[in-house]
């Protein structure tokens, strides 16, 4: 083969290439946006597929009416999250404006309570008197005010962009619901693996999603309740109305549902309700946040056909290393793995196998 052939022959791939590591660059800002545009398409595909059984040819249509069940799903938990946070703040200022809850009186009571061991301790670093603590509190609350207005200002950002992110799913989501199967069949043909291994990635990529996803939101509502439950043995009152943040909260990796519970327990802490507070972060440790251990392995291991300590695991690395993402990124890569690798282990016992 001569140069200017060899030239010829290596400047398609040399050009695909190029233009696939390009494509990443621009597309890689919204990866997570594309991901969760794509689990959205997977699971409200059986609204599209069942309006246009009943109205065939009208597929705009169709995606429009499960890009609104998607919104719905995606902005209620949002909107209620937002108003009981605007509630809880609302009774709070209401509270310390009418003299009902005084933060200093509640500071007091719960130093007055702390065993004497503890005070012994506090006296010897220089915090015996409430008077100084009280002073070291002010003094502490004085220099983190304008930390306190960044970080109002990082939430608000935040809130913008996932703002962005939430409008950026659905318009992606649109277009996927509408012309999913279309793409699908077309990057079908660029793959460089056979049909039978594709077919194997997407029906695992499909089981995964739907099975995560679910398996979440059942984890979530399980915590939820349980927070309740033990809110309400407790006797806090709002218990109902904090399981449902709870429940919410239980989305959010790391912080969990203890976004909810440590605050309640600080709370009983400073009202000198020392036991109920001791018990709640017990129970906030060892039952509620049990359950997602627990319920999670068993609720996708059971669909993914994966076993309960990979499951964990790859939810727990997947968090580490993806973030929220990682809550169906982790299970995912681990099954996609499972489900090439045992094909593959399948195809090599057959081709082994002597033929009779």
């Amino acid at each position: 083969m001569t140069t200017t052939n060899w030239v010829r022959a290596m400047a398609l791939p040399v050009v695909v290439v190029g233009l696939a590591l390009l494509c990443l660059r621009v597309f890689l800002p919204f990866l997570d946006e594309i991901l969760w545009s794509i689990v959205g398409t997977i699971l409200f595909q059986p609204v599209q597929r069942w309006y246009l059984t009943r109205h065939p040819g009208q597929p705009n249509r169709a995606a429009l009416i499960a890009l609104a069940v998607m919104s719905l799903t995606l902005l209620l938990p949002m909107a209620l999250l937002a108003i009981v946070a605007v509630d809880q703040i609302g009774s709070f200022a209401q509270s310390v404006a009418s003299g009902r809850f005084n933060p200093a009186a509640a500071l007091e009571g719960m130093v007055a309570h702390l065993p004497e061991s503890l005070r012994g301790l506090l006296a010897r670093v220089g915090l015996g008197e409430f008077a100084t603590i009280q002073a070291k509190i002010a003094a502490g609350v004085s220099q983190g005010i304008p930390a306190f207005a960044n970080q109002a200002l990082a939430v608000g950002g935040g809130i913008l962009n996932l703002l962005l992110s939430v409008t950026v799913i659905l318009y992606l989501g649109f277009f996927f619901l509408r012309d999913g199967e279309k793409l699908a069949r077309r990057f079908a043909v660029l793959a460089p693996i056979d049909a039978g291994y594709q077919a194997v990635i997407a029906s695992t990529f499909v089981t995964v999603v739907r099975a995560t996803v679910k398996g979440g939101i059942l984890v979530a509502l399980a915590q939820g309740a349980v927070g309740a439950v033990v809110l309400a043995i407790l006797g806090v009152q709002s218990w109902l109305l904090l399981g449902i943040v709870m429940a919410v909260a239980a989305l959010l990796p790391a912080v969990g549902t203890g976004l909810v519970w440590v605050p309640v327990a600080l709370y009983l802490f400073a009202s000198g309700q020392m036991v109920q507070g001791i018990a709640l972060v017990l129970c906030g440790l060892f039952v509620i946040g049990m359950v997602d251990n627990i319920l999670r392995p068993i609720l996708i291991g059971s669909e993914t056909k994966m076993p309960d300590f990979i499951v964990l695991i790859s939810t727990l690395g997947g968090v580490e290393a993806f973030g929220f993402g990682g809550l169906l990124v982790g299970p995912l890569v681990a099954a996609l793995a499972q489900a090439v690798f045992t094909r593959l282990l399948d195809r090599e016992q057959t081709a082994d196998t002597p033929t009779p």
